[in-house]
């Protein structure tokens, strides 16, 4: 009946994994865990079922200068991958997550960058997901029944993430955190990311002015 079928795919919303080697996540995590633990120095203080967070300044502490090049070695691809014109970029904030067991996080996005990344240390089985939502609320208006559930047709991903794993995505796009079943802390590291120079640079109108061009 056709010719020929093609189907494209416009406007999506990428998140990108990455997971660092055993090798390299598995002494990195143990310095990061003892380091980060440190700062409370009562555990006992932090009552489960609420979410203690550090300072936003991690990313300035000498401790965290190796997270910190994984971090910005992966941005640098990820600008790759869209093709955006090469920018130096700079973590602008960076701050742990402490989520003892019974402890979530709300649905939010982080303004003022371009790039969000978590980095986790500690996530036990039942508190070992991040949750990313359809930027699109116009495109769940009609939500027909699927036969086969996929990315295609959902309103809401659920990614799977473990020690030594970093996910980047659009500081934009909206996510949250379940609740954390297990009976251990989930320990994650977030990052917000952007452009240097963007104001100089990167935020000049895209197209070129036409005012000089020869008349034939």
């Amino acid at each position: 009946m056709f010719a020929s079928k093609t189907v494209l795919s416009f406007f999506p919303s990428f998140v990108w994994v990455h997971d660092l080697a055993v090798s390299d996540y598995g002494p990195l995590n143990e310095r990061l865990h003892g380091w980060l633990s440190a700062m409370r120095r009562d555990s006992s203080a932090y009552s489960a079922g609420r979410t203690w967070q550090t300072d936003t300044d991690l990313q300035n502490r000498e401790e965290m200068a190796e997270i910190v090049r994984f971090v910005i070695g992966a941005a640098d691809g990820v600008l790759d991958f869209l093709g955006i014109e090469k920018s130096p970029m700079f973590v602008s904030g960076a701050w742990a997550n402490f989520g003892p067991p019974g402890t979530s996080h709300h649905e939010h996005s982080h303004p003022n960058n371009f790039l969000s990344a978590v980095y986790y240390l500690r996530a036990p089985k039942g508190g070992n997901t991040i949750n990313f939502l359809d930027p699109r609320p116009q495109a769940h208006v009609i939500a027909p029944r699927v036969a086969r559930p996929s990315t295609n047709t959902a309103s809401l991903v659920t990614l799977d993430i473990a020690p030594g794993r970093l996910v980047l995505f659009p500081a934009w796009l909206r996510h949250s955190v379940d609740t954390n079943k297990s009976e251990e802390e989930r320990l994650s590291i977030a990052f917000n990311l952007m452009f240097e120079d963007y104001g100089r640079i990167q935020s000049r109108p895209r197209f070129k002015g036409n005012l000089h061009e020869k008349r034939r």
